[in-house]
């Protein structure tokens, strides 16, 4: 049985709305094959978030980086805030500017790679953790070479994972 989420998503980057589709079509890809089915509310809209976010609906934001670090540093596409003693979290940000750095150092396009970011940061808020898995969607670092590749096991929930979802969510 699916797991059915809401997330708010706040474009306050402004992202191109044909940007923003082709991301959440992505992120909903990417989190279905886990057995999570994401409904979007599109936050652009003042009307359709003017209440407060109810009981277990998830926020995202995508916004741009006061500055994208530079060198041998990772690039941190995203962050999710989660309450560690509880395993809880909302809120998850993705930082637009660098993904698309990170595309084009990929040779990729950004808007896939947005979704990927997305539904990595739901991912976190979904397992209540910051930690990262060994492989696929949770995993911690995705390098130029893999974002390449393109393998589905790259960017899917783990088996793992996903498991552990739905005990959370159950």
């Amino acid at each position: 049985a699916l797991l059915h989420v809401t997330a708010r998503l706040y474009n306050t980057a402004q992202i191109p709305d044909r940007v923003k589709e082709t991301a959440l079509r992505v992120a909903t890809g990417a989190l279905i094959t886990g057995g999570v089915d994401v409904h979007w509310r599109n936050c652009d809209v003042a009307e359709l978030c003017a209440i407060s976010p109810a009981r277990g609906e998830l926020v995202i934001r995508i916004v741009r980086s006061r500055g994208v670090v530079h060198g041998t540093t990772a690039l941190v596409l995203g962050e999710a805030f989660i309450d560690t003693r509880k395993r809880t979290g909302v809120l998850a940000t993705v930082f637009v500017d660098r993904v698309e750095l990170l595309a084009d150092l990929s040779e990729t396009d950004s808007a896939l790679l947005l979704g990927r970011a997305i539904a990595h940061e739901i991912g976190h808020l979904l397992l209540g953790t910051n930690a990262h898995s060994v492989s696929g969607l949770m995993r911690a670092h995705w390098t130029t070479g893999d974002i390449r590749r393109h393998a589905r096991a790259d960017w899917q929930l783990t088996g793992e994972d996903a498991a552990a979802i739905r005990r959370r969510l159950r």
